[in-house]
């Protein structure tokens, strides 16, 4: 027996998903022509979340994704992810004519080595180009002379096009590390693709954030913060709690400290793993912080290594 769900934009629009045996359900939104946002197809960007209005859609046991007990507990349901087990309505929070990922050429305008393992990237888009986004996403970048890609977030805001900064980690080898390490320099052409994510906020309102940072992490969550200390009115209050293995592997430190002083409302806090000083607390984002840093209402933002993001959902 076909099993079929209702999927609703908001918009009005309404398709009908109808997977065959063994098919993967985003497979199936693309073969019946839903406009379903995607990206990873792993759990991991959040681009094909929707809501299961009556139970039917069941995330698949032992996967790991990016959603919270309490959010499947809330409906919510990644594609990518998930079964189909019994007919179901799925809701989508965005409109079926939503616009669809772009790719657009930019030039290396800086790629700077800002500490043992990163890369400040930042690039400019061509006369002509234009791309649209918020802060929280990513775009895939192409390494020139191949077709292999890999995903970033940007660390500027919309505010700042056409110009768009990246925070890279320098992995010891791979296709985008050694190109950075060895041969990227102004001017290159690179093509990217994007955005996509939803790591993203509403920056209307001044709803106390808390931001947990490792490493790299650190990209998105510094165009989050951008933007809301760019918003009109009373500033949201903020924490960041950001930090890295070790001294060497830190970076923007000088970045941080001009937000911190032309924001008030944002509290940051730095720590390093392999021990404190006068500068910085030992140990990591999230054992730097207190019941007290929690309140009641906080939207909390969480980006860097897998295991620190684990510790924060624990």
């Amino acid at each position: 027996m076909t099993i079929s769900a209702r999927c609703r934009f908001t918009d009005g629009a309404e398709y009908l998903l109808e997977p065959e045996t063994g098919e993967s359900l985003i497979d199936a939104a693309l073969r019946h022509g839903i406009p379903v946002k995607h990206q990873c197809l792993s759990g991991s960007c959040l681009s094909c979340l929707c809501i299961s209005e009556t139970g039917g859609l069941a995330m698949k046991p032992n996967v790991a994704t990016s959603l919270l007990s309490s959010d499947i507990a809330a409906g919510e349901r990644l594609l990518c992810s998930a079964n189909l087990e019994a007919e179901d309505c799925l809701t989508f929070d965005y409109p079926s004519t939503a616009q669809a990922p772009r790719k657009v050429h930019t030039f290396i305008n800086v790629v700077e080595r800002v500490c043992d393992d990163v890369v400040r990237l930042e690039v400019e888009l061509a006369d002509g180009e234009h791309i649209d986004f918020s802060p929280g996403q990513y775009v895939n970048i192409t390494v020139p002379g191949t077709e292999s890609s890999r995903s970033y977030s940007m660390s500027s805001t919309p505010n700042e096009l056409p110009t768009l900064e990246f925070y890279i980690r320098l992995l010891d080898s791979g296709v985008m590390s050694d190109y950075l390490r060895t041969q990227a320099k102004p001017d290159d052409v690179l093509t990217l693709e994007g955005p996509y994510g939803r790591f993203c906020a509403d920056l209307s309102r001044a709803t106390p954030m808390l931001f947990i940072a490792g490493g790299t992490g650190l990209s998105p969550v510094l165009s989050l913060i951008r933007q809301a200390r760019n918003r009109v009115g009373r500033k949201p209050p903020m924490l960041l709690s950001f930090g890295c293995a070790t001294k060497s592997r830190l970076f923007a430190e000088e970045t941080l400290t001009l937000l911190s002083s032309w924001t008030p409302s944002l509290d940051i806090r730095i720590h390093v793993e392999d021990g404190s000083s006068s500068e910085f607390a030992s140990g990591n984002p999230v054992t730097g912080l207190t019941t007290n840093d929690v309140h009641t209402g906080t939207e909390a933002f969480i980006c860097g290594p897998p295991g620190m993001v684990q510790a924060a959902h624990n």
